[in-house]
């Protein structure tokens, strides 16, 4: 069951110049890379559309890195972060993310990647994990939701059919980068331990001695589970460790996600059956 409309939404994507103009935390955490788009020839910015909350517009912005051809079928996919309006880091690793792809755009070779670094637009604000209406964001979708982050989120992968979504959260208590993902066995095998591989080098200890750094499953925490999106895309879950320093956070992100997008390339290519 798809979420339901907000009182005030707008059906069309708004563009980077109304997004820097409602004057709120949003628009100088996302200057430098509304900055980059401007003279970029991958990278396009802009909103999914708007809602009120409070006595304030907010908007949910996205950004769109279209990189060279791969001579094959365009690959698709969603990266989400900032669920959880506390989770700052997620945000300041997708940003740089895209910054790192707009140096090297081979490394999006074969890709059209859609980043949408503040999901929870008022809880960025606030800096609280849950929206101005007190929700946990992650838990509403596909359920009939009233939530206005949910509805247009929910139209993005209803509309666009990603072939698989990216989420990146924070996990407080711990010291090592892991990673979950909802789809086969291969899959998860192969994109799993090149990824954490990548983003443990970061860190003081370098690669995790646990022999499982992958957490157990939380289904209701997966955008994708619902019924509505078919064929359903492979989701991944990385989780930030909260308890290393920032800069390891955010470079560790990033190498894992560049990773990510060599290794799913490479399977795409040789035609494997996942």
């Amino acid at each position: 069951m798809r979420a339901r409309p907000p009182s005030r939404h707008n059906l069309t994507p708004l563009n980077a110049d109304s997004l820097l103009g409602r004057g709120n935390p949003v628009q100088s955490f996302l200057k430098p890379l509304l900055d980059v788009a401007e003279t970029s020839d991958y990278l396009v910015a802009g909103s999914v559309g708007e809602f009120e909350a409070g006595h304030g517009v907010y908007q949910i912005p996205r950004f769109i890195f279209m990189g060279p051809s791969g001579g094959g079928d365009t690959i698709r996919l969603g990266l989400f972060a900032t669920f959880y309006g506390d989770q700052i880091e997620s945000a300041e690793a997708l940003i740089e993310f895209a910054q790192a792809l707009e140096t090297k755009p081979q490394m999006a070779r074969g890709y059209h990647l859609y980043i949408y670094p503040i999901c929870n637009p008022t809880g960025f604000v606030a800096r609280s994990r849950h929206n101005f209406s007190g929700e946990d964001l992650p838990r509403h979708f596909w359920h009939g939701s009233s939530q206005p982050e949910v509805y247009y989120l929910e139209r993005e992968m209803g509309v666009l059919r990603f072939h698989g979504v990216i989420q990146v959260q924070t996990q407080r208590d711990s010291e090592d980068f892991a990673l979950n993902i909802n789809s086969s066995a291969i899959l998860a095998r192969t994109l799993t331990k090149p990824a954490i591989q990548a983003a443990q080098r970061y860190l003081a200890g370098g690669i995790s001695k646990s022999d499982n750094p992958m957490p157990d499953f939380f289904p209701r925490d997966f955008l994708t589970a619902g019924h509505e999106l078919n064929p359903t895309p492979f989701e991944l879950h990385l989780g930030v460790p909260g308890r290393v320093p920032r800069p390891s956070q955010i470079h560790g992100t990033v190498s894992a996600l560049i990773s990510i997008l060599d290794t799913y390339r490479n399977l795409q290519s040789i035609g494997q059956n996942i």
